[in-house]
């Protein structure tokens, strides 16, 4: 499944860097749902509400308040990337990410917009929210979807 996204912030690029950082930061913007832990070599187990499975993530290239991009393995296959724009104290976050079963080939699809895509976006809708909170106010722009 693929999930887009356009956000803007009234926080400063650093702040909101912050939370992308490593995947080891993402359970601060999604919530804990479990022990985030190290599996060596940069690779990072996030667990994720509702999923039996965490996600095994790892940043493949960081540039500090402009992007940063990974990749999982494990249960999930995929890659993701964000990029970030600050002006006048205010942050757009764009980017993606492209995530699926590794073990499923052609039904993957299917299965992942049964069952799993409604709830990928709910966790980075909870994610922008908790952004939009520290903030105290934000604007979402268009938003792309699948």
């Amino acid at each position: 499944m693929l999930i887009e996204f356009r956000e803007r912030f009234e926080l400063p690029v650093g702040q909101v860097f912050a939370y992308f950082r490593s995947p080891r930061d993402w359970a601060r913007l999604y919530g804990l749902a479990g022990t985030v832990r190290d599996l060596g070599d940069g690779w990072i187990a996030v667990p994720l509400k509702s999923f039996p499975f965490p996600l095994v993530a790892k940043n493949t290239e960081v540039r500090p308040d402009a992007y940063v991009r990974w990749v999982f393995r494990g249960f999930w296959a995929g890659t993701g990337e964000v990029r970030f724009t600050g002006s006048d104290g205010a942050t757009l976050v764009e980017g993606y990410e492209r995530i699926g079963i590794r073990w499923l080939g052609p039904l993957s699809r299917p299965v992942e917009k049964l069952f799993l895509e409604q709830q990928f976006r709910a966790i980075w809708a909870l994610g922008w929210r908790r952004l939009r909170r520290s903030a105290g106010s934000a604007r979402p722009v268009a938003r792309q979807h699948d």
